[in-house]
């Protein structure tokens, strides 16, 4: 969850919903102060990969080698 408190109060001259935005589905608002909220959601692919041992509880991770996000 992400909060924006920082918008409360604020007062909206427009929003625009794009479907495909520069990195997938975007609202943009814009206020009428000159500021504008921009919210992307975007989907990331990652390789995980760990090394663990596992003594009969909860698995003991040796080494983790999960790469960062790769955007897609």
């Amino acid at each position: 969850m992400i909060e924006c408190s920082d918008l409360a109060g604020k007062v909206v001259r427009s929003v625009t919903l794009f479907e495909d935005g520069r990195y997938g589905p975007e609202i943009i608002i814009d206020f009428e102060d000159g500021s504008s909220f921009n919210a992307c959601l975007g989907v990331k692919m990652t390789l995980e990969a760990k090394w663990t041992r596992d003594e009969g509880g909860q698995p003991q991770v040796l080494k983790d080698y999960t790469t960062p996000a790769i955007p897609s």
